[in-house]
């Protein structure tokens, strides 16, 4: 593209064959308003209408022209909403983010086959395996299973960005796109410990998922704490909210293996 039409737009939205690509000169939001609302809406019409390859996999990435971290997941999925593009993600999703060329932020979406994925090494932080689905898909439900089932070698404390691959069994029960954000949440979360902070309210919102006192306990035990301690949730109504440093993920899968567990998953270092 021409930067004089760069400088003249303030996003852009081009499909190609099996993929799309945008650039927008902020980062999409939850909400959007205005022109976002617009650019939103040209992005979710092109993912609805592009064709899924015969392997079924999401493979998106998001180029920040600056350092301030975001939520991939969010940027990348939530904030587009499933709908639009779950056709693509049948057999699994993979998310990146890299540094942008320009000022600009830039999102690409492809179908493809895994072998055409490059994918990132490093040190495993930390592992999970779970047997089972949890009985719900809020991030409370995910943090419970994962928590109870973390093994962190070393239980070193890593500070900088992590990437995380999961694989999913013949036992997972849920359509991909739509799980991916809570399963996150709740995985990040389990790696960090909670700073002590609004017991009464957490604890009663915890006894939705479990025995509240007995989760309380183990939301503010640091066994497995390598991301820190921080206010990891905080009241929200009735409810609570879930604060992880999910922000510091470069980089996840989430593809669908041929094991019978619902869900193992690594943490590594990136």
């Amino acid at each position: 593209m021409h930067s004089e039409r760069i400088d003249e737009r303030l996003y852009s939205v081009a499909r190609g064959d099996g993929s799309v690509e945008a650039w927008c000169t902020v980062r999409l939001p939850f909400e959007p308003k205005g022109w976002l609302r617009d650019y939103r809406s040209e992005l979710q019409s092109a993912l609805r209408s592009t064709d899924a390859a015969p392997a079924g996999v999401l493979y998106a990435e998001y180029s920040a022209p600056d350092a301030a971290y975001a939520d991939l997941e969010n940027v990348l999925l939530y904030n587009v909403g499933s709908g639009c593009y779950s056709h693509l993600a049948h057999r699994g999703i993979v998310c990146r983010r890299r540094p942008s060329s320009d000022h600009l932020h830039h999102v690409r979406y492809a179908s493809v086959e895994p072998t055409e994925i490059t994918m990132p090494r490093g040190p495993t932080l930390a592992t999970a395996q779970l047997a089972a689905m949890p009985s719900g898909n809020t991030p409370a439900h995910w943090w419970a299973a994962f928590r109870e089932r973390l093994q962190t070698p070393g239980g070193i404390p890593h500070a900088g960005e992590f990437g995380v691959r999961a694989e999913v069994g013949s036992a997972w029960r849920r359509t991909l796109a739509p799980s991916v954000k809570t399963m996150l949440d709740g995985l990040v979360a389990a790696l960090h410990v909670h700073d002590g902070s609004e017991r009464d309210h957490v604890s009663v919102a915890l006894s939705e998922v479990g025995e509240g006192e007995v989760l309380w306990e183990l939301l503010n035990d640091p066994a497995t704490a390598i991301f820190g301690q921080r206010r990891l949730v905080r009241s929200h109504g009735s409810k609570i909210a879930w604060n992880p440093a999910d922000e510091l993920c470069g980089y996840f899968e989430v593809l669908r293996g041929s094991g019978k567990d619902a869900i193992t998953v690594a943490i590594f270092a990136l």
